[in-house]
């Protein structure tokens, strides 16, 4: 704080202007410093723009005057200056031109009402107890504490959804940043879990106890990394011994022989990869045709030209194992969800 009054002594003869900027930044600093409530530090964007000032979030509503009184009538226009957060929208009613600290003030009142949203919401506090108890590295104290917060029955079962972001779930969800873009992870009780809509891509984890969540989490992922177009929604539980292979070969994947030819394959062919998905999980290559909208012959042809590229006959039983495998460990090697 020292050096930002040193700084603002500085620029008092060199910009007026500049001068109330790093003021208006330095105010809102010290409030967050201070760890002042969402009513200080909305009461503190009134007083600096001189006009009403306001925010609604998840958990409330909130507007103070322009003399920094709180104001009991709700906002009903539209169009204010607005600026949003982490945990909803602020807003300043300024009528007429925009003054020339405005867009500061709106910028450092998000800023600020974030961080405090985030130490104090009710909202926020569940996704730091959700993302507590499906971290692996969580203590057993912090996880029980997790589970307290979270309401959570210890003998029943629940289970952890993986998403892309921006899904919409009605329980308690957080968005983590992972290694395949940011996910968000929901939590339901097994017997009331969310049915996501079938276009949606979503990983369904494994049923556990609570003090298990981060099994599911993890399963729930890679049930995400193996869904496609063809297949939106995976179950883990459905997956029996491919988490097993997908833990065991996240990272080596691409050494695949396997992999390395189909993928090959599909960069020469653009087409081939949803009719390998098809030849893969059904049962002739007549179905194959009409799934994939050709005639039959022309699959037959397709089918006896990727053996050749594959170094396997896809059409064989053993052969369309080796094809699964291959599809799946494609799909946890390329799909992300950034």
């Amino acid at each position: 704080m020292a050096k930002m009054q040193e700084l603002v002594g500085r620029l008092t003869a060199l910009d007026a202007e500049a001068t109330e900027t790093i003021k208006v930044i330095a105010y809102f600093d010290a409030l967050v410093a201070g760890h002042a409530s969402t009513q200080v530090i909305l009461r503190g964007a009134a007083i600096l723009s001189g006009c009403a000032a306001g925010f609604s979030s998840d958990d409330a509503v909130l507007r103070i005057d322009a003399s920094g009184v709180r104001a009991l009538e709700p906002c009903t226009r539209d169009g204010w200056p607005s600026h949003s957060f982490g945990g909803g929208m602020a807003w300043i009613e300024r009528e007429g031109s925009a003054h020339a600290n405005d867009d500061m003030i709106l910028e450092r009142l998000a800023i600020a009402l974030g961080i405090a949203w985030e130490r104090t919401s009710p909202a926020a506090a569940t996704r730091r107890a959700l993302q507590v108890i499906i971290d692996s590295e969580s203590t057993p104290q912090a996880r029980l504490e997790a589970t307290h917060r979270l309401r959570l029955v210890p003998r029943t079962l629940y289970r952890v959804s993986a998403t892309p972001e921006d899904t919409i779930l009605s329980g308690p969800s957080v968005v983590l940043s992972t290694d395949f873009g940011s996910i968000r992870a929901g939590l339901q009780a097994t017997e009331i879990m969310e049915v996501v809509e079938p276009t949606e891509r979503a990983g369904i984890g494994i049923s556990t106890p609570p003090d298990a969540l981060d099994r599911s989490w993890a399963s729930a992922l890679i049930a995400l990394r193996l869904s496609s177009e063809r297949e939106p929604v995976v179950n883990a539980e459905e997956l029996g011994a491919m988490l097993l292979l997908a833990d065991a070969t996240d990272g080596r994947a691409h050494d695949s022989p396997d992999l390395i030819a189909l993928e090959a394959l599909v960069q020469s062919q653009p087409r081939a990869a949803a009719i390998l998905e098809s030849i893969a999980d059904t049962d002739s290559l007549r179905a194959v045709a009409v799934e994939v909208g050709l005639h039959h012959s022309t699959v037959q042809a397709k089918a006896a030209g990727f053996a050749d590229a594959l170094g396997f006959d896809p059409r064989s039983p053993r052969g369309r194992v080796r094809l699964a495998l291959a599809l799946a460990l494609r799909r946890l090697a390329t799909n992300r969800f950034d």
